[in-house]
């Protein structure tokens, strides 16, 4: 399998969780607001739409790195000649992976920290479960911030793409 049929897979796998997660969250918005129409709340309702809001924030935050649509600044890269590009490239991929590794670490210690913990309004839902997003997203997102190197080094550092990239503010 070719670097690019992996980054299309994963592409795909992440729009199909993303996908899933979005219809769920609608449905339990429609069920919600409907049983409160009709007089009989759920009173798991709120909790779950919040969860459910940060899991697509969180799987969302790894497809937008994957399709390089987060905040960034390519303009400063041009301003600096290439030997420093490539220093300031290294830099910027070092404090995001840092950022990304510690997120998942201390993430997991968040795991280990509250097993036993459920829902307030689900006692059957285990907060570990909940909170599992933190971790696997992080990696996620690690393993989309390394798919776009060498896309980002043409760009960024090369500046041999003709696109400015999304971000751009």
């Amino acid at each position: 399998m070719t670097l690019q049929k992996f980054i299309n897979s994963y592409e795909k796998f992440l729009k199909l969780i993303l996908f899933v997660m979005m219809v769920a969250l609608a449905v339990t918005v429609l069920l919600g607001v409907s049983f409160r129409f009709a007089g009989s709340a759920l009173v798991w309702y709120d909790e779950v739409a919040a969860v459910q809001l940060a899991w697509i924030t969180y799987y969302g935050s790894a497809y937008a790195s994957l399709k390089g649509a987060h905040i960034s600044v390519p303009s400063i890269f041009k301003a600096f000649p290439l030997s420093l590009r490539k220093i300031f490239f290294v830099l910027s991929k070092l404090v995001v992976y840092g950022f990304l590794i510690l997120l998942a670490y201390y993430g997991y210690l968040v795991l280990t920290l509250i097993t036993g913990e459920t829902l307030v309004t689900l006692e059957w839902v285990p907060q570990t479960f909940v909170q599992s997003v933190i971790p696997i997203a992080s990696c996620l997102f690690i393993l989309s911030e390394t798919l776009r190197i060498p896309e980002d080094y043409r760009n960024l550092v090369l500046q041999t793409s003709g696109v400015e990239q999304t971000g751009d503010i």
